[in-house]
């Protein structure tokens, strides 16, 4: 009977507590991340000069991207939410070689320039959690500024479907023809960081704005053709992509 009375008071006392709260609430989160990326393996082809012609490889080796992302978080306590995320993480380098015309000798008779671009891309999707340690330390309960504080622990898992593209547009009246080679590949991506915001409103409709920054995790296999065909440097040296590395940017969010 006293155990039966001890559950009674428990789940009457959580059921009081989201209702204090204001819990269950939804919210919807969009951000802008700026991504270190860790391209060594495609980097150190691009600056030997095997993987494109006529560039400056010094201008068009990967470093970092930009990623735009939005979240989807159903939140039952103030202690963590569950939801979903979509991103689109790219970084591009362009650069304008050198090309000579010639005449009918075959000797170059004027210098012109041309168009260069390397493009990575990746559409990510997952599911995405957030354990709130301010809820632990009880900010919540504050009576000044902190009670519209939230600091936590974010977790992403999923998968991410990238993109290497290579375009090589020699001008007009030239020999060389243009070139354009596209790779990609789907792979395991995860990040984990920590979040700090700050509810701006807390009327009907919060809004919170946000700062954010950890490491992901996305690396790929051998990037392949549309025909499945892997990106080789002399047949021997397969080409994969490394978007891992640490990344930080702010982001805001609206919910109920």
């Amino acid at each position: 009977m006293r155990i039966k009375s001890i559950i009674i008071f428990l789940i009457t006392s959580f059921a009081l507590n989201i209702n204090a709260q204001e819990y269950p609430m939804i919210s919807f989160e969009l951000g802008y991340d700026l991504h270190i990326y860790d391209m060594n393996e495609l980097n150190n082809f691009l600056s030997s000069g095997l993987l494109a012609n006529q560039l400056d490889q010094s201008e068009n080796t990967i470093q970092n991207g930009q990623n735009f992302q939005f979240n989807l978080a159903y939140q039952p306590i103030a202690l963590f939410d569950i939801g979903a995320y979509g991103g689109y993480q790219y970084a591009n380098q362009k650069s304008a070689p050198s090309f000579y015309q010639m005449n009918e000798y075959n000797l170059p008779i004027k210098e012109c320039s041309g168009r260069y671009e390397l493009r990575t891309e990746a559409i990510t999707v997952g599911l995405a959690t957030t354990w709130y340690v301010s809820h632990v330390l009880k900010f919540q309960e504050k009576e000044n500024m902190l009670n519209r504080l939230h600091f936590g622990v974010e977790l992403n898992v999923g998968i991410g479907f990238s993109k290497i593209s290579s375009n090589l547009q020699p001008p007009s009246g030239v020999i060389e023809k243009k070139e354009y080679l596209s790779y990609s590949s789907q792979d395991f991506q995860g990040k984990i960081g920590l979040k700090v915001e700050y509810d701006i409103t807390k009327s009907l409709f919060f809004t919170t704005i946000g700062f954010k920054g950890g490491y992901q995790y996305f690396t790929t296999k051998a990037v392949k053709d549309r025909l499945d065909n892997e990106w080789n440097v002399n047949n021997k040296h397969p080409i994969s992509l490394d978007f891992s590395g640490v990344y930080f940017g702010i982001y805001l969010k609206v919910g109920k």
